[in-house]
């Protein structure tokens, strides 16, 4: 069984990001695209953390600790964020 590896973003892609929020255009699909991702409370949570260094199971864990809450309930939500 192999380690995972650390979740990483893709390149090309343009981002302004402020406390609360990220928002993300994808230069490389810029015609399919056309409109930017906004990610918003714990979809920026999430985006924050995939930085090329955390594993998805890393940023569930991060987060159940955060929220106070238990990693199975965070994983489905981390999971549906992630490629």
């Amino acid at each position: 069984m192999s380690t995972p590896s650390p979740l990483t973003r893709h390149e090309g892609l343009a981002e302004v990001t402020s406390e609360t929020r990220a928002t993300v255009l994808n230069l490389p699909r810029l015609e399919e695209q056309q409109v930017p991702y906004i990610f918003e409370g714990t979809a920026f949570e999430i985006w924050t953390r995939i930085d090329g260094t955390r594993t998805e199971s890393a940023i569930v864990d991060e987060l159940a600790e955060a929220y106070e809450a238990r990693a199975e309930e965070i994983a489905p939500e981390v999971h549906a964020c992630v490629p």
